[in-house]
């Protein structure tokens, strides 16, 4: 029985069908089982920051699975500790909490607004809202399915977990509706990732951080796929130029390892008193190890830095191709290596990804009919014109 067939009989179809067999990878490349070679600009969906395979990476959780693996959250490891001081250096004065996804960090910031919000009150469920913007994505948990201002996400689902309202992406006035006393939280992602790579403006966050500023609410940021460098900061909204009461983050913090965390900035970092929240494998020892050589390599190559640099040399790529093909392309956006191009009717962004992969690119959809560049940290000038040329051609063949 090959690979796929073993798939299809054994796993659940909740991914779809699948006929792409991966086998391995090294840096910036793929191979499937055939031995093909492809220039992965998905990065497992924005996961593997530093590339596949990184010596560096391999060599140090290599050496912490011989020392330990993990030993539960009743006891205190070196890993943890060194990771949870390194994230407060870059994102500022407050406490960590590491879990193991992005949907978890968002679980964890859902409950964290609970619990301020009956702080705030004095009392339990008076202040508990929270507003999250239409079009956002922040997991496939109930508590994240409820968040998630997407029909198609909670379609099924119901009765979906009360207490959330929700407001146009980029728009003020639409949050000033739903953002009152009542309300806990507005978490919303600085770029929109899966709906198809829409940044918030500087302006939009700065007034919403005000509006949750008039309401005693907590202004809490999704970052789990446009944080950790990706923008060209460590944050995103570090580049936006606003500061948030906490921070999800995921998936490049670990190079490939599963790892999730949050931030909360003071006076809330100690909101989670001993039985209010926890995990059993987040903050394991090996995770952390994994996430600290990530971090490692992105600051001995000045990888953030890179990926500003590469990122605008993406952008400027893309946009060129887009001029060249008006009736395929409608647009281009992003920042840093989030990057996004979407697509005029009648064509349509999987078959387009599929074609583009018989060429040797690897790239994710979106929504709004759209493909993202979501390249590792550490991707050359060279990779990144390959990507382009490869994306010129296949549009050509349309």
């Amino acid at each position: 029985m090959t690979t796929k067939e073993k798939i299809s009989k054994y796993a659940m179809p909740n991914f779809g069908a699948r006929d792409f067999v991966v086998s391995s990878g090294r840096g910036a490349k793929l191979y499937d089982e055939n031995g093909a070679e492809y220039l992965d600009f998905g990065a497992g969906i924005a996961v593997t920051s530093i590339g596949h395979a990184h010596p560096a990476w391999v060599k140090a959780v290599a050496k912490q699975a011989e020392t330990l693996a993990h030993c539960s959250n009743l006891y205190i490891t070196k890993p943890n500790a060194d990771l949870c001081e390194k994230l407060v250096s870059y994102i500022g004065d407050g406490k960590i909490f590491v879990c193991n996804s992005g949907t978890e960090a968002n679980e964890a910031l859902i409950k964290a607004a609970r619990l301020y919000g009956d702080k705030v009150a004095g009392c339990e469920g008076k202040k508990y809202k929270i507003v999250t913007a239409i079009d956002g994505f922040h997991g496939r948990t109930l508590g994240c399915v409820a968040a998630t201002a997407q029909k198609k996400i909670q379609k099924g689902f119901a009765p979906i977990l009360e207490g959330f309202e929700y407001a146009v992406f980029n728009d003020i006035e639409s949050f000033e509706k739903v953002v009152d006393d009542d309300t806990a939280a507005v978490i919303v992602e600085p770029v929109q990732g899966e709906s198809g790579v829409t940044p918030a403006t500087p302006k939009f966050l700065k007034a919403l951080k005000a509006l949750c500023k008039k309401h005693k609410a907590l202004l809490f940021f999704d970052e789990v796929q446009c944080g950790f460098g990706r923008c060209g900061k460590f944050l995103a909204s570090q580049r936006l130029g606003v500061k948030p009461d906490g921070v999800s983050m995921a998936k490049g913090l670990g190079g490939g390892f599963p790892i999730g965390a949050i931030w909360l900035a003071k006076p809330n970092a100690d909101i989670f008193t001993p039985g209010t929240h926890g995990t059993t494998f987040g903050g394991n020892a090996l995770a952390c190890a994994a996430a600290l050589a990530t971090i490692s390599v992105v600051e001995k190559g000045k990888l953030i830095d890179n990926a500003a640099k590469m990122g605008e040399r993406l952008a400027a790529g893309l946009e060129k191709i887009a001029k060249k093909y008006p009736k395929i392309v409608k647009l281009t956006r992003g920042l840093g290596l989030m990057r996004a191009v979407l697509f005029n009717e009648p064509y349509k962004n999987g078959e387009v990804c599929a074609k583009l992969r018989k060429n040797g690119l690897i790239l994710i959809p979106a929504g709004a009919n759209a493909l993202r560049f979501l390249p590792a940290l550490n991707v050359k000038a060279s990779e990144v014109d390959k990507a382009l040329k490869i994306f010129d051609k296949t549009l050509g063949e349309l």
